[in-house]
């Protein structure tokens, strides 16, 4: 039996059991991060994030993303809030900025003033491999509904509607998946305007289900905003079931988009696995 210390932080309802790994290492495996992760049975949280050592000087460490269902993902925006102000409280509270480095990028973490954590997202991206079909119109229940396709270091499907709450998000999830527009699951956003350059959002990220929020979703969102001319403001808004999400994108596409927020912690604990 193993006994892991933790920490569980929350971002916009997005909540995280935190596991650093920098002094004390122990090997977790997939059952591992499906147990800790299972709101019946473990800990409860919509993702188990992981602090590793890196060997490379300009890396401050590891960041790991393990969904529910044990699966890593390359890329997690409120986690990295969450993850950067752990580290920058417990590591490096005299620190502005720190670089780290997930499973298929390196991102800048920036302490900002007033609480909040700025993430480098990295560059979004509208042709990328994980989307393999060349049309982008989902038929469901008979009505057709166009999606942007990008990725934020994880795969997206954007739908812009008229009403999000008219949808049911798990069955239009599911039936998308199955039609393999992309190499795999995705994460799928339904968002609908509700003023100037304000969205509202529902989020169903893969592995985890519909979820209170999603940073690199609010990013997904904001960036197709701005790609399809919905929006033509630097700075969005996602409203979120958790709350509103700041995201900053120039639309060049040379440069990377930002997620701005806060985070929280909740409490500290030992469970053993």
């Amino acid at each position: 039996m193993k006994k892991i210390y933790f920490t569980k932080m929350q971002s916009l309802g997005n909540d995280f059991v935190i596991i650093d790994q920098l002094k004390n290492p122990i090997k977790l495996n997939k059952n591992d991060f499906k147990k800790i992760s299972n709101r019946n049975y473990g800990i409860g949280c919509d993702q188990v994030l992981v602090l590793e050592k890196s060997e490379k000087k300009e890396i401050a460490f590891k960041y790991k993303i393990y969904n529910k269902d044990g699966t890593e993902s390359g890329q997690c925006g409120n986690g990295a809030k969450c993850i950067g102000k752990y580290y920058f409280d417990k590591y490096g509270k005299t620190k502005k900025e720190v670089k780290i480095e997930t499973i298929n990028r390196r991102m800048m973490l920036h302490n900002l003033k007033n609480n909040l954590i700025e993430v480098d997202m990295g560059l979004p991206l509208f042709n990328f491999k994980e989307y393999k079909s060349s049309k982008n119109i989902f038929n469901y229940k008979g009505k057709k509904h166009i999606f942007t396709a990008v990725s934020i270091g994880n795969p997206h499907a954007v739908f812009f509607v008229k009403n999000i709450n008219k949808i049911n998000l798990i069955d239009f999830a599911n039936n998308f998946n199955k039609k393999l527009f992309f190499n795999g699951d995705v994460n799928i956003s339904i968002v609908e305007e509700i003023k100037k350059n304000n969205w509202l959002a529902r989020i169903h990220e893969r592995g985890s289900g519909e979820t209170m929020a999603c940073g690199s979703a609010a990013c997904a969102i904001s960036s197709s905003a701005i790609n399809i001319k919905r929006s033509s403001s630097k700075n969005n808004y996602v409203h979120m079931h958790g709350g509103k999400a700041q995201v900053k994108w120039t639309g060049n596409a040379n440069e990377p988009v930002y997620l701005i927020g806060s985070s929280q912690y909740v409490f500290d604990g030992n469970y053993k696995i």
